[in-house]
């Protein structure tokens, strides 16, 4: 069906149509020279007069409409209308000029396709082509003639042909209408995200930049006055901020290189053990007195391990930040029948159920978890972007009592340097470290 916005649209113009065919028919019936009888030219006011009426009807129902469905049933009880009317005017004059208002049924493919595009066309052309059956059997009973097969498939197949062109035409409307909307939507979707970038970004840039420049500073301008642990205080300092200030970096260049798809992974060889241990070691700073749990099975992996560690520390930092204070926070990687795993498990308040939809956009936060925590929104959007880039997927499961993000990535494994054949038990995983 045509697009709500476009059918309102063309309801407005139909009523301007609409008077004009009231004026034409009038003109028409009024120098009509002769009818066979008083009955017929009365009848012909009546069919005037019955779409002037429907159409203050129906312009007066437009002021009144207020709903999409209410919309779409108009449009409806409107074509019906249409068809009718033109219907019953073309049947009035078959007594005496039936090539001139048989040309009035090609109106009804035309407005069947604006409405509904080829479907719609075609509808009125199939319509036509039946009415038409006993339009000729009637007018060859009046004119004492057999059936005319060659106007019936004349005029059914113009109206077929001209249906066919304008469905044709409207199909081809509606698909550029819809791309130009659907361009429309992207690109205020990427300005926004820009004005979310540059108000996100200044303001989490701006934190690690003047720590690091006052750090420095101290350290230059009040070197002489300050105690050696106060300087190793310092020195650890800026190192803190600079890797949180590498990391937001880190994510930042992940997002444009997703959204100019040049997303691009680095596979090697790499111990699964080790990659999961550098992302935590990269997520200590947000770690806030949390109980941590750790789970690694022994085996090296076809992976990309600083996307993968990188994905593992976002997950982490994201427990870390939404989780109460010495809560546990459980991480688990694990092999599979084609791959691995990786669960991040908190006790935090959980993801509400409406929120889950934009959990993985750029720059997301959800106000209710979110309200305090320092972040730009980057972390789950990072996240999604890599394990669609490894062709893997994320499970998620959250409740108030907590919430668990499960990694899958397909990728090759292997155990102590040899293959690995079949998938070793699940419920004997080798710990790599426990943590209080």
């Amino acid at each position: 069906m045509t697009g709500l916005r476009d059918l309102r649209r063309l309801e407005r113009g139909m009523i301007y149509v609409r008077w004009f065919g009231v004026a034409f028919a009038a003109t028409g019936v009024a120098i009509q020279p002769s009818y066979p009888n008083t009955a017929t030219r009365t009848a012909a006011w009546v069919i005037t007069g019955a779409l002037a009426a429907g159409n203050l009807a129906i312009w007066g129902a437009i002021a009144r409409i207020t709903t999409d469905r209410d919309w779409s049933r108009l449009g409806i009880a409107a074509f019906v209308f249409d068809i009718a009317i033109v219907m019953a005017m073309v049947s009035l004059y078959a007594y005496e000029t039936p090539y001139v208002t048989w040309a009035l049924l090609f109106i009804l493919p035309l407005e069947g396709a604006l409405r509904y595009r080829m479907r719609g066309a075609l509808a009125a052309a199939g319509l036509n082509a039946l009415f038409f059956v006993v339009q000729s059997i009637r007018v060859a009973d009046i004119q004492g003639t057999g059936f005319d097969f060659p106007t019936y498939v004349f005029v059914v197949c113009v109206s077929t042909l001209i249906g066919a062109v304008a469905g044709t035409m409207a199909e081809g409307w509606h698909k550029q209408s819809v791309a130009l909307e659907e361009q429309g939507e992207r690109l205020a979707k990427l300005d926004q995200l820009k004005d979310r970038f540059l108000a996100t970004t200044s303001h989490e840039l701006r934190g690690p930049l003047t720590a690091i420049i006052g750090g420095v500073d101290t350290i230059i301008l009040r070197a002489d006055r300050i105690t050696p642990e106060q300087h190793d205080r310092m020195i650890e300092m800026i190192s803190k901020q600079s890797h949180q200030l590498a990391r937001l970096v880190e994510d930042l260049l992940v997002t444009s290189q997703a959204q100019s798809h040049k997303l691009s992974l680095r596979v090697e060889s790499s111990s699964l053990e080790g990659t999961v241990g550098q992302a935590l070691e990269a997520a200590e700073a947000n770690r806030r007195g949390h109980q941590l749990e750790l789970y690694v099975e022994p085996v090296d992996c076809e992976i990309d391990p600083a996307r993968v560690s990188q994905i593992a520390r976002n997950l982490v930092e994201n427990a870390y930040k939404y989780s109460p204070e010495r809560t546990r926070v459980s991480v688990d990687a694990r092999t599979t029948h084609d791959g691995i795993s990786l669960s991040v498990s908190d006790h935090g308040p959980g993801i509400p159920e409406a929120k889950r939809d934009e959990l993985f956009e750029a720059f997301s936060r959800i106000e209710e978890t979110a309200a305090g925590r320092d972040g730009v929104g980057l972390g789950l959007y990072v996240v999604s972007e890599l394990v669609e880039a490894m062709d893997g997927r994320i499970d998620l499961v959250s409740s108030p009592k907590g919430t668990r993000f499960t990694i899958h990535i397909p990728c090759t494994v292997r155990r102590n340097g040899a293959p690995l054949g079949l998938v070793p038990d699940r419920d004997e995983p080798t710990p790599l470290r426990k943590q209080g």
